[in-house]
């Protein structure tokens, strides 16, 4: 698994450590995606990505991520987010599902519409070929942002490019059932939290540094 890893980041992501936290590197992700002559040019790798390509590989996961923060939809439509929530809590998965299909047009890599997604096929007793394609894909996406960083000081944040992914990751992933407070700390969300068993501090970071930036242009 390492050997792979060392493999698959080269050029856009380092290794940081033995637990294979990854350095994360805008500007370089931006010049590879931008570039048309790129096997990575985003166009290429989104198409890939709704084509759900079996042999798509965990770089291109990551590039597709962190790549989105320079498209233009990045930012625009994720207060639509909201309304797939309610729609989860009244239960209205017919509803549910065209909502993600054309959020997920505006943002392919929404953590939350692609696992409502797939919760809502899930429940209404869809194939497993249909639903699982889009849990496959938002786990994947789950795991390109927890081997971004250690969350254990701003400097080794976990990378993340909205505040939902912020929120997902907590309770989904290290099953945070309470947060005790929450500041802005530069470029960083700080979260004081109960440990769990899966995350062995009170302290966790998220860098949402994509999206302060842009947010605090646009108001230029």
């Amino acid at each position: 698994m390492k050997a792979f890893l060392l493999l698959i980041f080269v050029l856009f992501f380092s290794q940081a450590n033995a637990q294979n936290e990854l350095t994360i590197n805008y500007s370089e992700i931006k010049e590879e995606i931008e570039d048309q002559n790129s096997p990575n040019y985003y166009p290429k790798l989104l198409k890939k990505f709704n084509d759900f390509d079996k042999e798509l590989k965990f770089e291109e996961y990551a590039l597709l991520y962190y790549g989105f923060t320079f498209q233009e939809n990045y930012l625009k439509n994720q207060s639509e987010e909201i309304e797939l929530s309610k729609l989860e809590q009244d239960e209205k998965f017919e509803e549910l599902i065209s909502a993600c299909e054309k959020y997920l047009l505006k943002n392919p890599v929404s953590l939350k519409a692609n696992d409502l997604m797939a919760y809502s096929l899930y429940k209404l007793n869809k194939p497993e070929s249909e639903w699982k394609k889009f849990q496959d894909r938002y786990r994947a996406l789950r795991k390109v942002i927890v081997y971004s960083g250690n969350g254990l000081t701003c400097e080794t944040a976990f990378k993340v490019i909205s505040v939902s992914d912020e929120y997902d990751i907590l309770y989904s992933y290290f099953d945070v059932e309470n947060i005790k407070k929450q500041s802005l700390v530069g470029l960083c969300d700080k979260f004081e939290i109960s440990q769990t068993k899966y995350y062995q501090s009170d302290i966790i970071y998220f860098d949402i540094s994509p999206k302060l930036i842009r947010s605090e242009n646009l108001k230029k």
